[in-house]
């Protein structure tokens, strides 16, 4: 009889999380006004022999206290019955009243509406980017991704922040990136990748390992805090490891001694720059490219685009720039052009997936 018991007892907490939902709550409290009314009518029905139209007017003028005359006399019993109905209809109305107010002012509500709309939101997106962590590297990628109309969804456990993503219409998710059940909100099983960008390495690689297990195919990124624990992260299933402290203290090197490079690639990669950026494009093997030669492609010919350097196998291999006229475009290749907006909108169309 013990485990009964203690199944019996894990009710209540499911049952005091149910009742703190304000919509819940509503929808219990007019569950109980419509059982008292249909309780009134069959009274009336029952002890004062009215037809149903005449029960139905009795009850809503006593349960109202409109005070309007009754249909016919009343006998002892239907008097009774209609200060037993006044008594409990008024105290359900009060609870009623009180909660349709609260559904409509209170916080609670409001965050509620604005959970089930964000999760709308989130449902429809599809081949998306998951940012994990809305600090200020997430801020920035997230800031990026909406320049470009890139969809992502951001997950965020901290109050402020959230209250930041809300204020920027961004799409989030609210939870632990690391726990399956979130992951699956943000719609991993559509996304396109997932960038854990938390401060703490341990915190990433659990995203990590969570995303893997859900994802196999999943391209991940990570950041990694100290050099350390790249190896980690890439044992945990990360796609690629990036170390904001190592790439700056790289790039500020190499600015020192070249400002000019840095600057032509800051402008390349910046998401404001509408003259040229670089992008990339996997060939295709439906493509008319595909097993082909640059010189049979023409592609600087038919859309201005530059493409200054090829990686055999896409995401593995080594980049070979330059590529001569004479190389061969294979399925899964990826190709590194630079170009304008409209060029390389030619050179995705032309060549496959970008």
């Amino acid at each position: 009889m013990k485990p009964t018991k203690l199944k019996r007892h894990n009710l209540y907490p499911k049952l005091t999380d149910m009742l703190r939902n304000p919509f819940i709550r509503l929808r219990l409290a007019l569950l109980v006004g419509a059982l008292l009314g249909a309780f009134g009518t069959a009274g009336y029905m029952g002890i004062e022999h009215y037809g149903f139209l005449d029960a139905v007017y009795m009850t809503v003028i006593t349960l109202g206290s409109v005070g309007f005359g009754t249909v016919a006399p009343l006998t002892a019993a239907g008097e009774i019955f209609t200060i037993l109905l006044i008594v409990f209809g008024l105290g359900t109305a009060a609870w009623v009243f009180s909660t349709v107010i609260e559904v409509f002012v209170s916080e609670q509500s409001l965050t509620i509406l604005t959970q089930r709309r964000m999760k709308r939101v989130v449902d429809s997106l599809k081949n998306h980017y998951i940012i994990c962590g809305y600090g200020r590297i997430g801020q920035e990628i997230s800031a990026g991704y909406l320049q470009n109309n890139v969809a992502h969804v951001v997950m965020e456990q901290d109050p402020g922040r959230i209250e930041m993503l809300r204020e920027r219409s961004v799409p989030y998710i609210e939870g632990d990136a690391a726990d399956d059940d979130t992951l699956k909100l943000a719609g991993i099983d559509r996304a396109v990748a997932l960038i854990a960008f938390t401060p703490t390495d341990a915190v990433n690689t659990f995203i990590v390992l969570s995303a893997r297990g859900l994802r196999p195919d999943l391209y991940i990124v990570a950041r990694a805090d100290s050099s350390s624990n790249e190896a980690k992260l890439y044992r945990a299933g990360a796609s690629k490891v990036v170390s904001p402290h190592i790439l700056g203290g790289r790039w500020m090197g190499i600015t020192a001694v070249n400002p000019a490079v840095t600057d032509f690639i800051t402008a390349m990669t910046d998401a404001d720059h509408a003259e040229f950026t670089l992008r990339e494009f996997i060939v295709l093997s439906e493509s008319e490219f595909a097993n082909k030669t640059f010189a049979e492609g023409r592609l600087r010919d038919r859309t201005g685009a530059l493409v200054v350097a090829v990686r055999r196998g896409a995401k593995a291999g080594h980049f070979l720039p330059n590529p001569p006229d004479d190389m061969i475009l294979n399925p899964g290749d990826a190709l590194i052009a630079i170009g304008s907006p409209d060029q390389l909108k030619k050179l995705g169309t032309l060549i496959g997936l970008g």
